[in-house]
């Protein structure tokens, strides 16, 4: 059965056998590619992903960006629906960068955008020269390889991004020696072309941006101001928040923006664009450590802990108030997590 004119499966047409192929869970993946050489290559091809859409057997993954101990490893694991850690995969190309962005296209690939790089000999991003980057990197799970795409017109970092009608969007961020922009970008993946647009000049830090009802929101640190794109008027609008924040980890579960902010320790805030409402609730401690990055998964949301073993905390918007923390056994990443995606492959 390893001959590479052989049928799929015997007694069925290749399009019969891709169907059932199709519908193999991504968990037995790794022990159904040992069958032949020709399983092998269909399951690894773009073309197995296409088949699996049609069928709707497509999954929903998560995947973890990580980092070691002490800093200078950084590799990714993936975890499926129902918590089971599926292996790595492999890393982004080049070297290790700070300050970058990682957003999804098209529902199923990883797209890894600028960050920076310290020059030799440098201690720290305030004392010294960056290198900042324009490069940006596409994972495709079925080929289980990164590409690399058309880079931005201009290397920043620290930057907020979003997905909006399936463009990517970067605002604002900094250059090499720190520079700070006041410009924005967007990538069209159907051209692979970057192009620069103005966006709203504020003395902001990062913030954070996300889609909502086909818009673009931007949120700055440090600012009391939401900066909203329409991209069929190509205009800008301003909302006033009322507040400032100070944001360092963010997700967006069910329209709502769940972030962990300087200003709130102890707390998660809550933001409902629908109604500009800004909100916080409780985040239960624990001893000799704190919560460091949030993520989703399965429509809700989880904290990270940089230590007491890589915790992992679930908030259920489902369960009554007394009830919707929990400790996630499923989720059990081997370091501390710097970014988390779901993909669907």
């Amino acid at each position: 059965m390893d001959s590479s004119s052989s049928s799929l499966i015997p007694g069925l047409t290749d399009d019969a056998a891709e169907l059932c192929l199709s519908r193999t869970p991504r968990s037995n993946f790794r022990i159904t590619s040992q069958v032949c050489r020709r399983w092998r290559t269909f399951l690894r091809s773009e073309h197995f992903a296409s088949v699996r859409e049609l069928t709707g057997t497509v999954e929903e993954f998560m995947c973890v960006l990580m980092e070691s101990e002490c800093g200078r490893d950084v590799y990714w694991e993936v975890f499926d629906a129902s918590g089971n850690k599926l292996g790595q995969i492999p890393p982004v190309p080049g070297p290790m960068k700070r300050g970058f962005g990682v957003a999804v296209l098209g529902g199923g690939k990883i797209v890894f955008i600028g960050g920076y790089t310290e020059v030799e000999g440098s201690s720290s991003i305030n004392s010294t020269i960056v290198s900042a980057s324009a490069d940006v990197y596409e994972f495709d799970p079925a080929s289980n390889s990164w590409r690399k795409l058309a880079g931005m017109n201009i290397p920043r970092y620290n930057f907020a991004f979003a997905v909006v009608n399936g463009l990517l969007y970067v605002i604002r961020g900094y250059s090499t020696d720190a520079y700070s922009l006041s410009n924005s970008e967007v990538y069209n993946p159907e051209t692979n072309r970057w192009s620069l647009m103005d966006c709203p000049n504020r003395p902001v830090w990062r913030g954070f941006a996300f889609s909502f009802k086909s818009k673009l929101f931007a949120v700055g640190n440090g600012s009391r101001f939401i900066d909203i794109y329409d991209p069929k008027t190509e205009t800008w609008q301003e909302l006033d928040s009322e507040q400032s924040i100070s944001v360092y980890s963010y997700t967006v579960v069910r329209n709502k923006v769940y972030f962990m902010d300087r200003n709130m320790p102890g707390r998660l805030g809550v933001f409902d664009p629908e109604e500009n409402c800004w909100s916080s609730v409780g985040v239960p401690p624990r001893a000799g450590g704190f919560w460091f990055r949030l993520g989703e998964w399965n429509n809700k949301v989880l904290l990270f802990s940089r230590v007491c073993g890589h915790e992992t905390l679930m908030y259920d918007l489902d369960k009554e108030n007394g009830s919707k923390w929990r400790v996630c056994d499923q989720i059990k990443p081997s370091a501390s997590h710097l970014t988390s995606v779901l993909i669907n492959f």
